[in-house]
């Protein structure tokens, strides 16, 4: 996921600039700079690289200082038990390799070999589990995702607490975000603490000490701009807004020069990708012979210029991860009177979808163009946001006249803009409701178990569970009730009590089976297992199926239509009701 290099910004090519040492069993990525001057270079540090960690496998070995990840991630904590060393759950260490676990393939013994010395195995001291969780962008944990964090966030809390002189220390949580209706409601069904707001309020709304408001004639903001054009299709207007306003950035780019690069770009907002997939034929086909051709009418155009529009991307959930980058930098490209041959050019048109409304920091864009009012306003207020960070911003919504919901916020539009961080809707988050412990209860309780329990740890011992009153179940079936009842009520608790029974049951009736092995899934090289945990796909969904995402609650459905086995049409007919006459007698 690097591009380059953090220190001193040189790129970093994947095929010279990655080396995996085998021996070590780490992948050191170094700083490209061939002249040695940035202190992570091959150079300056040949057995280091840069201080970052990008293998899951390695950063279980070596737990960073920081961990940057999604809450995505949560969902893989059953099915890993290396994850147990983030928690600080490791007794023994590797002098090569680093933390061991109770399945790690290193022993901790090795003999002289190459560079490396011989080694023993290290007894160590217990490592404190994280002290700080930093949640970015809290109003997007909401809906089914945040259900179904909420309920991990039990076991994640769980193994991150550790006891000082008999007092329970849980880890401190910062949830930062922009756009958040009833903070204090979302934070306890999530993270089950209360709210502390910062910056705090002052003695004025417009000046808190850490932020203060300022007048738009000293630091420009954004400019919202709403068109409707009733009677039009929507593809017709967009393609005419798009046109004008890239000749018009072009003929300021022509007058001004570099001042006018934040306008060069536009970026087009769509609420779906099948309005996007038909604009991007549009905008590669009708978008570029009108831009070209702008001034070659008998009609008179003033303030627009002729511009060849050849650079036209996306940035959508179908652009691979790999690539994301990569267009991220191509973003941060500036424009130039004239391109050398060869030379990356700068994007003139950039299609995206909601993918934009989150983390992507390109400093220089300053106009939007959004398809259509978005489902929420803090969706709205995100993805607008985007543009205008350092230099005025327009922003030009498009509403569709045939939508009401688009005619309606037409008619409003000022004052919608005006105060539409009012207009934020609450989250809906409930991880203790009956579907969602149907779908999340027993991720969350194989978790706390596994990665909690030595023995529990490895594949194989998923089989050591035996009984239902061992401490390390009623434990977990404890902290989980107790955490349902102070989140939502007693019944929740209730039910989420006997939930977890039900699933201890189960798991004892399956490990005490004769005749066979247990594991927690089937693995290469551990003979014939029987897994406990079922992964999600076109068989029911029953008490042991364990999600491998946070967003996989719900099996995929393919429908085909094949239109030559279709059957004869009905036999009845549609009954047609002519229009009444003047005496209102049907006719």
């Amino acid at each position: 996921q690097l591009t380059s290099c953090p220190w001193c910004g040189s790129e970093i090519n994947p095929g010279r600039d990655i080396i995996v040492d085998r021996e070590a069993r780490r992948t050191l990525i170094f700083c490209s700079d061939k002249y040695g001057r940035c202190d992570f270079s091959k150079a300056n540090a040949p057995q280091q690289g840069l201080p970052v960690l990008v293998v899951d496998e390695e950063i279980y070995r070596r737990p960073p200082s920081m961990l940057i990840a999604t809450v995505d991630k949560f969902a893989m904590m059953a099915w890993r038990g290396p994850v147990r060393t983030l928690f600080g759950k490791a007794r023994q260490e590797c002098l090569r390799h680093g933390l061991l676990w109770p399945e790690a393939e290193c022993t901790g013994n090795h003999p002289a070999k190459k560079s490396f010395p011989s080694v023993k195995v290290q007894e160590i001291k217990p490592i404190r589990p994280p002290d700080l969780i930093i949640q970015d962008e809290f109003h997007l944990i909401s809906g089914p995702l945040g259900t179904m964090v909420g309920l991990y966030e039990t076991a994640v809390d769980e193994l991150s607490s550790w006891a000082l002189d008999g007092q329970v220390v849980r880890p401190k949580i910062i949830a930062s975000t922009a756009t958040v209706r009833k903070a204090e409601e979302q934070m306890n069904n999530v993270f089950l603490r209360k709210v502390s707001i910062f910056p705090p309020h002052g003695l004025e709304a417009g000046d808190n000490f850490f932020s203060v408001q300022r007048s738009m004639a000293d630091k420009p903001g954004r400019l919202y701009m709403g068109i409707c054009s009733p009677g039009s299709s929507r593809p017709a207007v967009l393609i005419r807004v798009y046109v004008a306003l890239l000749t018009a950035a072009q003929a300021l780019f022509e007058h001004f020069g570099p001042m006018a690069d934040p306008y060069m770009t536009v970026v087009g907002y769509f609420n779906s990708l099948r309005e996007l997939g038909g604009m991007r034929r549009l905008a590669e086909d009708d978008v570029q012979t009108r831009s070209y051709r702008v001034q070659m009418g008998e009609v008179r155009r003033p303030g627009l210029s002729q511009r060849s529009v050849r650079n036209v991307d996306e940035l959508t959930s179908r652009v691979s991860n790999k690539d994301i980058p990569k267009k991220l930098d191509r973003l941060e490209v500036k424009f130039k009177p004239k391109w050398s041959k060869g030379e990356l050019r700068a994007l003139d048109l950039v299609l995206a979808t909601n993918m934009l409304s989150v983390g992507v920091d390109v400093n220089r864009l300053g106009l939007m163009v959004v398809n259509g009012q978005p489902k929420n306003t803090a969706e709205y207020i995100q993805a607008t946001s985007r543009v205008g960070r350092f230099f005025p911003g327009l922003i030009c919504t498009v509403l569709t006249w045939a939508r009401p919901r688009d005619l309606s916020h037409y008619e409003t539009f000022e004052h919608y803009h005006a105060c539409f961080y009012k207009h934020v809707e609450a989250q809906s988050v409930t991880p203790f409701a009956p579907r969602a412990l149907d779908r999340g209860l027993t991720g969350t309780l194989v978790s706390m178990l596994r990665l909690e329990n030595e023995a529990l740890n490895p594949n194989r011992g998923a089989q050591s569970l035996d009984n239902a009153t061992r401490p390390e179940a009623m434990k977990s079936s404890k902290a989980i009730s107790d955490r349902a009842w102070k989140v939502k009520d007693k019944t929740a608790k209730t039910l989420a009590e006997a939930m977890a029974a039900d699933r201890i049951d189960r798991w004892i009736k399956e490990a005490i089976r004769p005749g066979r092995s247990l594991g927690y899934e089937t693995k290469a090289k551990q003979g014939d297992l029987v897994a406990l945990l079922k992964k999600p796909g076109a068989l029911a969904w029953d008490e042991l199926t364990v999600p491998m995402s946070m967003r996989e609650v719900e099996p995929g459905v393919r429908l085909i239509m094949d239109a030559a086995n279709l059957s004869s049409p009905p036999d009845w007919q549609a009954k047609v009701v002519q229009p009444s006459n003047n005496n209102g007698d049907e006719s």
